[in-house]
């Protein structure tokens, strides 16, 4: 079985689905970090000399590689939900749950990530904070029809957004209790 973290970019997904692969006892894959690693360059770089459109297309074939894996937890990019066949895939092959994170939240971690020259590249020459509101109201409606399970991450820690989902999983019989 595979859980897919799906969520806007620096809602945790990657934190959180670490944390939830120690749990499960199952391997961790990063879909953003796989891509670097097959085009041998940052997310910041390719976009930079080769556009979002060949970074969502390596993020599609990405997508097809892990759905071929055993149990495991995914983390996606944020976008992985803007291509029908990404979000086809992963319903067949897994069970999505989205982190639902506050809009304030992701913008101070963008912000941060920013000051220390992180691998997010922003979408537009917009002011960050507008941009990140325009495109996360954009996606919402994408990661509400997407989802099987919705963990509203305010006022929780990666630890407490893990155990949550692994209930989750254990309550909807996706999971034995023997499997912690």
């Amino acid at each position: 079985m595979k859980v897919i973290l799906i969520g806007y970019r620096a809602s945790g997904k990657t934190t959180v689905g670490k944390l939830l692969a120690m749990l499960l006892k199952v391997p961790f894959y990063d879909s953003d970090s796989i891509v670097e690693e097959i085009v041998n360059a940052t997310i910041k770089n390719i976009v930079a000399h080769h556009g979002w459109e060949f970074f969502r297309k390596k993020e599609t074939e990405v997508i097809q590689l892990l759905s071929e894996k055993g149990g495991c937890v995914i983390a996606t990019g944020g976008g992985v939900i803007l291509d029908a066949e990404n979000v086809k895939l992963l319903k067949q092959v897994g069970v999505i749950v989205w982190l639902d994170t506050p809009i304030k939240d992701i913008i101070d971690r963008l912000i941060e990530d920013a000051q220390n020259d992180a691998t997010r590249p922003q979408f537009t020459e917009d002011d960050l904070a507008a941009e990140t509101m325009d495109i996360f109201a954009e996606r919402l409606p994408l990661y509400k029809k997407t989802a099987n399970f919705v963990v509203v991450t305010a006022g929780k820690s990666a630890p407490q957004i893990a155990e949550t989902i692994y209930h989750y999983l254990l309550e909807a019989g996706k999971i034995s209790k023997s499997k912690k």
